[in-house]
């Protein structure tokens, strides 16, 4: 899908996803500090970024959606959170450099971006580079399980493991991997996702 299909998507339903954040994002999250910098990609309606903003940071969400941005923009003016919407292209290496002073963020979240299996080089490989010293990188998306189980999501082929995301990332010698887990929500008995985790901080 490209960004007018996205935008046909949002116009046709009052609210896509749901406005509570991501679960994973919750729990792993690091705390914020006084000023540090935020980038959440493909941040949709926002639900994740307005978190991010109750939690203390500086947030910019980024997607390719309009109409997704404007309700995300709706969402804040509401809350009273702080963060900022703008609408590019997540794979832009530089164009996302340039929404920040330094070029770089302390914290990066991308989640459910489900590339073709030849194009995860091109989402993910610059994240790292974009990522400040003593900075985070959280990636979720759904696990090849996820599609095993006919959870519904993106093909089965798009799917993407732990290890999936590590080998697209291509982490530097400077970042440690502190979280690579699967996330599940729902109970064991009525499991609604099952997410692959990846939490990587970048020394300082």
């Amino acid at each position: 899908m490209d960004a007018n299909d996205w935008n046909t998507r949002y116009a046709e339903s009052d609210r896509v996803w749901s406005d509570d954040p991501n679960g994973a994002l919750v729990r792993h999250a690091p705390t914020p500090g006084g000023g540090r910098l935020a980038l959440d990609l493909g941040c949709g309606e926002g639900a994740d970024a307005l978190w991010l903003a109750r939690a203390g940071w500086q947030v910019i969400g980024v997607d390719w959606a309009g109409v997704a941005l404007d309700r995300a923009r709706a969402a804040a003016a509401s809350t009273g959170a702080t963060a900022s919407f703008v609408e590019g292209d997540i794979t832009d290496a530089a164009g996302l450099a340039s929404l920040s002073p330094s070029g770089r963020f302390d914290l990066i979240t991308l989640a459910y971006v489900h590339p073709e299996p030849e194009q995860r080089a091109t989402v993910y490989r610059h994240l790292p580079g974009l990522v400040a010293p003593d900075g985070y990188l959280l990636v979720i998306a759904h696990d090849p399980e996820h599609g095993a189980r006919g959870l519904p999501g993106p093909q089965a082929h798009r799917l993407m493991s732990t290890d999936d995301i590590l080998a697209a990332l291509d982490l530097p010698a400077d970042f440690e991997v502190m979280v690579r887990d699967i996330w599940r929500r729902g109970s064991s008995a009525d499991v609604h996702a099952l997410d692959s985790v990846v939490l990587a901080h970048r020394l300082g």
